[in-house]
Parts: C-alpha cells; structure tokens; sequence
C-alpha cells in the first residue's frame, strides 16, 4: 500500500485559508497560503541555518521553498497524496519550536515583557545546530518514529494531477 501524505484543509475563516479549488487548481507549493500554517524551523533564522548547515546536505533542501505536511489525516479535512518524492524531510518540531521560542525572546526582550517568558536558556545557534542534528529522511523516520512532533517538510511542489480530498 502506498504511505499517504495531508496537508491542511483550513476552515473558511482561518487566515492561512486556501480554497480547495485553488489547490486542485494549483497544487500546493511553498506560496499557497496553507503553507504558512505548518511550522518551518529552518526558515525562522535563514541566514544562520545556512551558515550552520553541515556539509553534505543536498543543495534541494532550501527551507524557502519547503512544503509543509502532515504524515497522519488533519481533522476535519486534508487534502492527501501519495509519496512521490525523495526530497522530503523530517526534523524534530518541538527542536523547531524551541527556535521560535528563543527568535521571539531575542528580538523582543527588550521591548515586550511576553518574551521573557519565551527564553529557552539557549541559544538561537545552540537551537539550529539540534535542528540540523534532527533531519532525517521520511524512511528513517518511519522506521524509528523518534519524534513526539514532527516536522515534515516536503521540497518540491506537490503536483495537482495527484491532490485528492480526504475526509474521515
């Protein structure tokens, strides 16, 4: 049987919303709006993902073009297909929140006192390095499962000829 992938299908009202005609349309791609709704640690400080980046990392893994999905159905809809790429990648998400957290407490520590409640005790470069420690591919992960959250990015465009709707 062939593994299934989900991304998102937002209610109306959510601000990352995209029509479903628009992505049977389009297909899903690093611009679709749903996209935005899926974490992405390796975005979050993109010059310094790039300068931490170990080597021999394939030159397709470009956080600005990645596709965010979910490897289990997303209630109350998602749209599904199947794998049809290499070059999707899993990483810790709760290392990518953790980058978050500590990109939101370093650039408003100053002016919010939210943010205090924010830092991680680490550094931003302590964060990215786990992140990057983190990756492995969609197989590996399979075979493990070693993350309570993960973060699986695709980076390709999902083609539409292969898009359905998938209810439970």
């Amino acid at each position: 049987m062939t593994q299934m992938l989900y991304h998102a299908i937002l209610p109306k009202n959510h601000e990352h919303h995209v029509s479903i005609d628009e992505v049977l349309k389009s297909g899903i791609n690093h611009l679709t709006k749903s996209n935005y709704w899926y974490g992405n640690g390796g975005e979050v400080r993109l010059q310094l993902t790039n300068q931490l980046r170990p080597s021999g990392i394939p030159l397709w893994v470009d956080f600005k073009k990645a596709v965010g999905i979910n490897l289990h159905f997303h209630k109350p809809g998602s749209f599904c297909f199947p794998v049809f790429t290499d070059k999707i990648l899993v990483f810790d998400g709760d290392i990518s929140m953790s980058i978050y957290d500590q990109a939101f407490y370093e650039d408003l520590k100053y002016t919010d006192e939210e943010a205090l409640d924010f830092d991680t005790g680490e550094s931003i470069e302590h964060w990215v390095r786990l992140y990057w420690d983190s990756l492995m591919t969609l197989d590996e992960y399979e075979a493990k499962k070693p993350y309570s959250k993960p973060q699986v990015l695709v980076f390709e465009p999902v083609p539409k000829e292969i898009i359905q709707i998938c209810e439970e």
